[in-house]
């Protein structure tokens, strides 16, 4: 079994919130209900105001992150308590509660730290240095601690992110940003949420799949093979 937490954007219409995204992102709403890939620093990067490589990039990471720490929480036979400060409700709060939660059940076979976060993790605090992927690491490193080393932990990236960074910005820069994450020694294998199609299938009987010789795209053999064959395979 393995366990992936997935965060959700609660952001109704006329939420009134900037987006991070536009140039005059104090006069204009946020999208409803963004993907969490949209998370970013305020300004996002490359565009007016931007945080990015700098201090101040850091810091807002920091705080989405939050401070709360392993011992802030409290397990009781079936029942995960807080104890920790009662003003921490960011991410590390939400990650090693469900870890705790896991820990509580009697455990899993594989836990996620994370997944799809590029607006993150491709933050700079300053040229070649991602606040968000050393938070990253660090929250690895104490799920394991919750969790056991018989658990096995990672990051399930974008397909973006997970080919590397590549700025906007006109310098032609390639930075292999999650290389920290994936080769820390409590990550266990390389993730990547990967949506390739895995059948091509068409109606009725004149379509290529149907002339190789697969009857049905119910056929599991058939939907295995197009791992190895379909389309962006490789």
């Amino acid at each position: 079994m393995t366990f992936r937490p997935q965060l959700l954007m609660d952001i109704p219409e006329s939420d009134a919130l900037p987006d991070p995204y536009l140039n005059n992102a104090g006069t204009l709403d946020q999208g409803t209900f963004p993907l969490a890939s949209r998370i970013t620093c305020s300004s996002a990067a490359g565009f007016t105001g931007t945080v990015d490589k700098s201090a101040a990039a850091a810091s807002q990471l920091a705080d989405f992150f939050d401070g709360v720490a392993i011992g802030d929480f409290n397990v009781v036979e079936h029942e995960v308590n807080w104890t920790g400060a009662v003003t921490e409700w960011g991410y590390r709060r939400m990650v090693l509660y469900y870890a705790n939660l896991c820990a509580a059940a009697g455990g899993v076979d594989a836990f996620l730290i994370g997944a799809q976060l590029p607006g993150l993790t491709t933050v700079r605090s300053n040229t070649a240095t991602y606040p968000a992927v050393t938070q990253l690491v660090n929250l690895a490193v104490d799920v394991t601690a919750v969790l056991g080393s018989d658990t096995a932990i990672s990051y399930a990236a974008d397909w973006s992110e997970y080919s590397g960074h590549r700025p906007d910005d006109f310098s032609g820069d390639v930075y292999f940003h999650l290389d920290p994450l994936w080769s820390n020694a409590v990550v266990d294998f390389v993730g990547i949420d990967n949506f390739m199609p895995v059948s091509d299938w068409r109606d009725g009987a004149n379509h290529q799949d149907a002339l190789a010789g697969w009857e049905s795209i119910h056929d599991r053999a058939y939907i295995k093979a197009n791992i190895a064959w379909g389309e962006a395979f490789d």
